[in-house]
């Protein structure tokens, strides 16, 4: 009977003295050494090891179900760290660094098969320099500048089929200078000019065989002659003014835990 309650105690031994070296802090009140949290279903929430308060090496975070969710490789200093990010369905979505808690450097984001479909530039968790859209066979999607957060700079769409889709060019956030969208056999379908996101001048429409369809003149983004166009007329301008808005707000961050839905969204012309 004694050696079976020495055999259970020492047992016992080493789960007490894990459970005792999880969570401490210092005299200061700093985290040190390995941390685990649970969420309140009893699921491990989060598992890494800190120095000093800050995280450093390997660090393991959970959605609620128990799959992971995250893996970060933080620097000794805990200041950076190489993050790997997943989906509900253990699917990785997205890779990129964080700096100081803020995304930095280049973040590329995946499909279902773990191709990679998007990509942007941070700069201290402030979009900096080119973002990219890729299609599923590889051709580009979608090209786009950012400058200290706002896009500016060359903005291009493409076909599947490689041809231009559209082309403008931002200036500090907002759309300036010239506008084309095309059709798919790379014929012009209407172009125009912007200044301050607002449509100035002439605006032509084309058929796909590049024929002039018809002209729309505006002045501070108000179609002016538009009463002189035909009903087949003016619901093409609408539908083209509600697309173009819907491009202008489409934004990859918004899908960064989904970056499929994002995909599926952009195909739609």
């Amino acid at each position: 009977m004694i050696k079976k309650i020495i055999l259970i105690a020492l047992l016992a031994f080493p789960i007490i003295s894990i459970a005792q070296s999880l969570n401490q802090t210092d005299n200061n009140g700093n985290k040190q050494g390995v941390w685990e949290k649970q969420y309140p279903n009893g699921k491990t929430r989060y598992k890494g090891t800190f120095k000093d308060n800050y995280p450093i090496g390997e660090m393991k975070r959970f959605h609620e179900n128990g799959v992971l969710k995250a893996i970060l490789l933080f620097s000794e200093n805990g200041k950076k760290a190489k993050t790997s990010l997943y989906n509900e369905s253990n699917q990785l979505t997205a890779k990129g660094n964080f700096i100081n808690s803020k995304k930095d450097s280049i973040w590329n984001y995946f499909d279902k098969k773990g191709t990679v479909r998007a990509s942007e530039t941070y700069k201290q968790g402030v979009k900096q320099g080119e973002s990219f859209i890729w299609f599923k066979n590889g051709q580009i999607s979608e090209q786009i500048s950012f400058e200290k957060g706002k896009k500016h700079g060359l903005w291009k769409r493409y076909f599947e089929n490689g041809e231009c889709y559209l082309e403008a060019m931002y200036e500090n956030g907002m759309l300036n200078g010239g506008f084309q969208a095309h059709y798919p056999n790379g014929i012009i379908e209407f172009g125009g000019v912007y200044v301050n996101n607002q449509k100035v001048g002439k605006w032509e429409h084309y058929s796909e065989k590049g024929d002039l369809l018809f002209t729309v003149e505006y002045k501070n983004g108000i179609a002016i002659n538009q009463e002189k166009l035909d009903q087949q007329q003016q619901m093409k301008l609408k539908q083209m003014e509600a697309q173009k808005d819907k491009l202008m707000n489409e934004d990859p961050e918004r899908f960064k835990n989904d970056p499929d839905a994002f995909l599926r969204n952009q195909m739609r012309r």
